[in-house]
């Protein structure tokens, strides 16, 4: 009887045991299941992925064939390539008292645009004066800030005025500037012109009128058409921008 019990429990519990045994071996089955799955498209992407990478090249490609080139402003400096300007003041007066003859002054500029900045060469006179009124100066004018069409302008500019001493000649001034057309544009200025030589010093403030002819510029200031561009979608009026200059 001793023997027989022992076996009987065995019997009464292998059920049990079964049961248990055929949950595990379900847990595993669906483990495996899962990591199999995980491993399969690890190893499968690698295989979609240069497709994948050769359709998003010739979208990219596509995409910049399609916009045009509007802004210079990652271009690279270089004379041959960039564009000419010319810009003039017909006419400027002195602040203070004197003679009309005396207190306007006149000036003509050449030069060439890169990106933001105007480099030229100033041609004019301090007065209306025919002696000893000549005067050459070179400029750096430098596109400050863009509101539409509208623009803001500093200029530093260092030359020599052909009077009998040949006297220094140093201008600092700063303009608003409208672009009316693609290429034509106008604009308002002010600033101060010294002069200097061994035995005088004069300070001069003026404000004036002027006028520039020139490649169009973007909003970031950018010349349009040159060099590699970042399109401005949602603009209206005319393309990539308002203002130039």
């Amino acid at each position: 009887m001793q023997l027989i019990e022992p076996c009987l429990s065995r019997q009464r519990l292998c059920p049990q045991f079964q049961a248990k045994s055929q949950t595990w071996r379900r847990l595993r089955l669906f483990t495996s299941l899962i990591l199999a799955g995980f491993w399969g498209l690890s190893f499968s992407q690698p295989l979609v992925s240069p497709a994948v990478s050769t359709a998003s090249t010739l979208t990219r490609q596509a995409v910049g064939q399609a916009s045009p080139p509007d802004d210079s402003t990652r271009s690279v400096f270089n004379f041959k390539r960039a564009p000419w300007y010319g810009r003039s003041t017909p006419f400027a007066i002195y602040t203070g008292a004197g003679n009309y003859r005396d207190r306007i002054a006149q000036t003509i500029e050449i030069g060439k645009s890169f990106n933001v900045v105007d480099l030229g060469v100033a041609v004019g006179r301090s007065s209306l004066r025919p002696d000893t009124t000549l005067f050459v100066e070179g400029r750096v004018t430098m596109d400050v800030a863009n509101y539409g069409v509208f623009a803001s302008e500093m200029t530093i500019g260092a030359g020599k005025l052909f009077d009998t001493q040949g006297s220094l000649m140093l201008e600092l001034s700063y303009t608003i500037f409208a672009q009316l057309a693609p290429r034509f544009g106008f604009g308002l200025t002010t600033g101060y012109y010294d002069f200097s030589n061994e035995t005088l010093d004069s300070s001069k403030t003026f404000y004036g009128v002027y006028v520039r002819y020139g490649v169009q510029r973007t909003d970031t200031g950018g010349l349009l058409g040159i060099g590699r561009g970042r399109a401005h979608p949602g603009r209206s009026g005319r393309a990539g921008r308002g203002h130039g200059h």
